[in-house]
């Protein structure tokens, strides 16, 4: 009986393992380049920042994948923001998604004045759905 039973624990975990897919994700190939115009063109708000400077930068309201309102409305999960840092080696490129009610802070680095924005976009994976509402950034120096 025993052997039986460790038998079918040998045989579900050798089933679950079976299950797990992989997938790589290339960092050439699979990479959205941020200063390629045709892909933000009209799309993300492109906010410039000053060198060395401390920002505070919070986000309110709500997006929506539909037009639906109520319990029906499926609200997006935030906005996804691109900046530098002055963080690792001075010049760190940091990407987030930001909520509605929530805040980031960061320091711009203190190189290439031309780098230095915040890009703030957010994402869809159809491109004919009917996004509503929308989204207030608030970028303030400290």
């Amino acid at each position: 009986m025993k052997l039986a039973a460790a038998f079918f624990v040998m045989m579900f975990a050798l089933i679950g393992s079976l299950s797990a897919e992989e997938y790589q994700i290339d960092a050439n190939r699979n990479c959205l380049f941020l200063n390629k115009a045709e892909f933000f063109q009209g799309k993300a708000v492109k906010v410039k920042l000053d060198m060395n400077t401390r920002y505070r930068v919070s986000l309110s309201e709500e997006g929506y994948f539909s037009s639906q309102q109520g319990a029906a409305a499926d609200p997006m999960p935030g906005v996804v923001l691109f900046y530098p840092a002055n963080e690792q080696d001075g010049f760190a490129s940091m990407y987030r998604v930001i909520k509605s009610g929530e805040t980031v802070r960061f320091v711009t680095p203190n190189e290439d004045d031309n780098s230095v924005f915040l890009l703030a976009f957010v994402m869809d994976y159809w491109h004919e759905s009917a996004n509503a509402g929308r989204y207030m950034l608030t970028v303030e120096k400290e």
